[in-house]
């Protein structure tokens, strides 16, 4: 289960300064990701973390920048099915398809769900 801590909020207007990070890693056997937002015009700063699959509007953006890798799911050489369920909470339909068609993941996801380490 994902668990996230949000340490600052201060938000100005978007500019052409706004520096805005995003990323992943495992920690500790654990699936990690951290958010950062600085604008130094307006000396606004924003620290997001958290364990697990990151938010939605975060994942898209290191999917975006990262690219994905495909992942056969179950069977050998495959995500175990319970272990992709787990960390992504998918619905039963949704392990079907990705069965049928594979799991697209981060490459951090990817390392982290096809990792030998216990």
């Amino acid at each position: 289960m994902a668990e996230q801590q949000m340490y600052l909020v201060a938000h100005c207007e978007p500019c052409e300064e706004c520096v805005r990070e995003e990323w992943q890693f495992v920690r500790d056997g654990e699936l990690r990701w951290e958010g950062y937002d600085h604008c130094p015009r307006y000396r606004t700063y924003a620290c997001d973390r958290g364990r697990g699959v990151p938010p939605p509007w975060i994942r898209e953006r290191i999917l975006a920048r990262e690219g994905t890798v495909h992942l056969p799911v179950g069977g050998p050489g495959g995500v175990p099915i319970a272990l992709l369920r787990r960390l992504y909470g998918l619905s039963i339909a949704e392990v079907v398809a990705a069965r049928a068609e594979g799991y697209r993941a981060t490459p951090v996801e990817a390392r982290y769900l096809t990792d030998p380490a216990p």
